[in-house]
């Protein structure tokens, strides 16, 4: 597998959709419960992003990034990791390492309710 990074030299990039948004038009005071409950719980040195309302589709994962090591985007936009290579378990959460070698982590699943709102709701 190759040593794939993107141009801020973070391995396993992913397509995110912005809706024309930016940093500075977006803020957030804190973050949601459950990807703080994950990043308290998991080593973040080697994990690309976390994702929410996730959703796994033709070999991808699919929700709601936050906490991007690139720092490119605002929190909460969809995004879409690259093709799925394995999936592992660490402190009960689901590891994903996409085929260019990044690690997302699955905070919270899309069919999982109570946690937070609709998908809709929150984009």
């Amino acid at each position: 597998m190759d040593d794939i990074h993107d141009q801020h030299g973070v391995r396993g990039s992913y397509l995110i959709k912005t809706f024309g948004s930016s940093r500075d038009k977006c803020r957030f005071h804190r973050l949601p419960t459950v990807i703080q409950r994950a990043k308290d719980a998991l080593p973040q040195e080697e994990i690309i992003g976390f994702l929410a309302c996730a959703l796994e589709r033709d070999g991808r994962m699919t929700g709601l990034m936050f906490c991007d090591r690139r720092h490119t985007y605002p929190e909460g936009l969809p995004a879409h990791t690259p093709p799925i290579a394995r999936r592992f378990y660490r402190s009960g959460y689901l590891m994903v390492e996409a085929a260019t070698g990044g690690l997302f982590v699955v905070a919270h699943w899309y069919y999982e309710n109570g946690e937070i709102g609709p998908f809709y709701a929150l984009q």
